[in-house]
């Protein structure tokens, strides 16, 4: 069972927060194997009621994530292909291909329409090594917290755009590319849509002046809430596959170190392609 942490909060931020992440389990065959769709429609629910969900029993093959991916809908290709490695590299081109650790954030805001779900499959993962277990953060109930207690910073995060940039012209396929857009998105009726927070990936911010001051401040209010929010450590063993709303769910991992290998291979699902099955699989059950 993962450990939850509340790193910083006191009594009563820990209940404005909620809890940490729950991973319910589900097996992959169920959700694989056969017609019968009732469990991926457990999946489906279980995603937008909490954001997150722990598949286990995946076989140790590369193809095994997307299979899983395509029985929610297609996968979406990005600059680092329709699915990726996560092993560490001596010529690493990303921060997650080293030991070092990842804090809390989202991946691909740099796009304007970044990836709905995210699946991390465990191919390998090393009794060797020591730390590397992965974080989430549910963005959702910081968010919330943050409107109830700083309703003027939470107003101007969803109103001031932030810039989002991935600057990398020494790869194979040079990769530029930048979005603006508000850390938290709202829809028509001011429910949240997603929260945009990847620190390393912002770029300059192009406000108006008067709202410079506006900005940081709120700034600083979430990146606060973050740091404070609980947290739930899952230390993923082989044939784990972990599924998450990449717009909800802040994801990072603890540094690691040690002889051995550590071994994810992940994907995503457009947000639309989610959706519409989420759709259709409620009007069946």
């Amino acid at each position: 069972a993962p450990d939850a942490e509340a790193a910083g909060c006191d009594a009563a931020e820990a209940e404005a927060y909620g809890s940490a992440p729950t991973l319910a389990r589900l097996a992959f065959g169920e959700l694989t194997d056969g017609g019968d769709e009732a469990p991926l429609w457990r999946l489906a629910s279980l995603l937008q009621e909490r954001g997150v969900v722990l598949v286990h029993g995946a076989p140790a093959e590369p193809g095994a994530v997307t299979r899983l991916a395509r029985r929610i809908g297609p996968v979406q290709p990005q600059i680092y292909g329709e699915a990726w490695d996560v092993v560490t590299s001596e010529r690493a081109i990303n921060l997650a291909y080293t030991g070092e650790p990842l804090g809390p954030h989202m991946d691909l805001c740099y796009y304007e329409s970044p990836p709905g779900l995210q699946l991390l499959h465990c191919l390998r993962f090393d009794e060797s090594i020591a730390g590397g277990e992965s974080t989430l953060i549910d963005a959702f109930a910081v968010a919330r917290a943050l409107r109830r207690s700083q309703p003027r910073a939470f107003a101007d995060l969803a109103r001031i755009p932030a810039t989002f940039l991935k600057d990398h012209s020494d790869r194979e396929e040079p990769v530029l590319m930048s979005y603006q857009r508000p850390h938290i998105s709202l829809g028509p009726g001011g429910e949240l849509v997603g929260v945009f927070w990847s620190p390393p990936f912002e770029g300059p911010l192009r406000a108006p002046r008067e709202e410079i001051g506006a900005y940081y401040a709120a700034y600083a209010a979430l990146h606060g809430a973050i740091e404070r929010a609980p947290c739930t450590r899952h230390r993923l063993q082989p044939g784990e596959v972990l599924v998450f709303n990449n717009r909800r769910m802040l994801h990072g991992r603890d540094g690691f170190a040690g002889e051995g290998v550590r071994h994810l291979r992940g994907c995503y699902v457009n947000i639309d392609e989610f959706a519409n099955r989420f759709n259709l699989l409620r009007r069946k059950y």
